[in-house]
């Protein structure tokens, strides 16, 4: 039964999209599963990208050996450690996620075509060219701490195109994680630090919907119908009741989010605080 409650779903799922790692252990655990050989998993290998990863030589294709070195705080094919502060248990980055809505899913799980999926990828690229140019590190040189931006980030890009299996069924879900490590280089130290998260992680509503205006410009211009709802948007030439069918983890996630909201809104609200306060 609905709860009588305010409906925070929305809310909540917009803060709970960007996802912390502690940790080298755990990232090898996500790596292994974004190369995993059932459907969910396997799309392509991942892909480097961002001005961090360019510094440091990373492109193309992401090789489990590369991925894992960063995750053990070391430059690929070295052992130099990247940023001088080494905490145990160290965060070793946040995993971004950017889905499309329902209805471009299934267009692509019965077309497969290619053009959307270019859109998809350019809109991607875009909102995370925006939250790279928010990257920030924090400064403790020559007075109080403050954050100052950076601008380069590091991240690994899966792309994934069906949702978690339910009683072994996947529905069609076309998104994209992009594994952003914990390390920026602040170019007025001339090194490596760790990153400031805090502001892109409160803002996280914002790039979800930059992320679909972006689409939802692209597929516009190249003639594709689309519909606004409250939300974001929907391919026109896709019923609600189609949709509806194959948003089964949809619905149990709004069903768990009426009957937990209280829990959950006071979650976020702590991280919300825990942002606003610099702690990262």
């Amino acid at each position: 039964m609905r709860s009588s409650g305010p409906d925070y779903s929305v809310f909540l799922r917009g803060m709970l999209r960007i996802i912390e790692r502690h940790g080298a252990a755990d990232t090898a655990k996500y790596f292994d599963a974004s190369l995993a050989t059932t459907d969910y998993y396997v799309r392509e290998c991942g892909t480097w990208a961002g001005k961090g990863a360019e510094r440091l030589g990373l492109a193309g294709q992401v090789r489990r050996e590369d991925f894992m070195a960063l995750a053990n705080n070391k430059a690929p094919g070295t052992d130099q450690r990247i940023t001088v502060r080494l905490k145990e248990d160290r965060r070793t980055g946040y995993d971004f996620c950017f889905a499309v809505p329902k209805s471009v899913s299934l267009y692509l799980a019965e077309t497969g075509d290619k053009a959307v999926e270019q859109m998809i990828l350019e809109a991607f690229n875009e909102t995370m060219t925006d939250v790279e140019a928010r990257m920030e590190t924090r400064v403790r040189i020559g007075g109080p701490d403050r954050d100052r931006t950076t601008g380069n980030m590091v991240y690994a890009s899966f792309i994934h195109t069906t949702g978690r299996p339910i009683e072994g069924i996947c529905d069609p879900h076309w998104h994209i994680h992009a594994f952003t490590f914990n390390a920026t280089f602040d170019p007025q130290e001339k090194r490596w630090k760790a990153g400031q998260f805090g502001n892109i992680k409160a803002d996280a509503p914002f790039y979800e919907a930059a992320f679909n205006n972006y689409l939802a410009g692209k597929l516009v211009a190249a003639g594709y119908g689309v519909r606004r709802t409250d939300k974001h948007f929907e391919l026109a030439s896709v019923s609600r009741e189609l949709i509806e069918k194959f948003s089964e983890r949809t619905r149990l996630v709004e069903q768990f989010i009426r009957e937990n909201h209280t829990a959950l809104y006071a979650k976020a609200r702590a991280l919300v605080k825990k942002n606003r306060d610099g702690v990262c």
